[in-house]
């Protein structure tokens, strides 16, 4: 990676400036994802637990804005 090169989230494109952590991908692909995003994919799979201990599955892929 150039010095000048940004690293992004990405999943929701913040910055690393802008986050506490950001983890990258295996490999040298340049790929990242940040802790808010980590977050939200944990609540994600949370909820998907939740909804099937109470039979009813969540319906895949879930999209977030």
């Amino acid at each position: 990676m150039r010095p000048d090169d940004t690293i992004r989230c990405s999943f929701c494109g913040r910055t690393q400036d802008q986050v506490r952590k950001m983890i990258a991908g295996a490999g040298n692909n340049n790929v990242y994802i940040c802790d808010e995003c980590i977050e939200l994919c944990s609540e994600i799979l949370e909820e998907e637990l939740k909804a099937r201990m109470k039979g009813r599955a969540l319906r895949w892929p879930i999209y977030v804005s």
